[in-house]
């Protein structure tokens, strides 16, 4: 295994960072299909099977984002790409509507 990039390991933080924000996101979305499915068995199983795609296609890809960042930042050049957030604002959208369809039918 390489050595950090840096003594304050911020590729690492934000490797963890970005872990934590996809389990809460994760259990976020679990609570509200549980409370949609007094409501709607269907919406339900479909907010869990689009939280679980989504969690764990950013779970992926934030492991191949600190992959990239670490080799980026030992070869002395930059990336960045916005496809982390594009899915945690996806993630958001479904908590978002499943809390909606929750006190709009509920």
């Amino acid at each position: 295994m390489e050595r950090p990039w840096d003594a304050g390991v911020q590729n690492e933080r934000t490797r963890l960072a970005w872990q934590r924000t996809t389990l809460s996101v994760l259990g976020c979305l679990l609570l509200i299909a549980r409370l949609v499915a007094d409501v709607s068995t269907t919406l339900a199983l479909l907010i869990v099977l689009a939280g679980v795609v989504t969690t764990a296609s950013l779970g992926l890809l934030s492991i191949r984002r600190y992959r990239r960042t670490h080799s980026s930042l030992h070869a002395n050049r930059l990336i960045g790409d916005g496809w982390q957030n594009l899915l945690v604002t996806v993630l958001v959208v479904l908590a978002a509507a499943g809390g909606l369809a929750y006190v709009v039918a509920g």
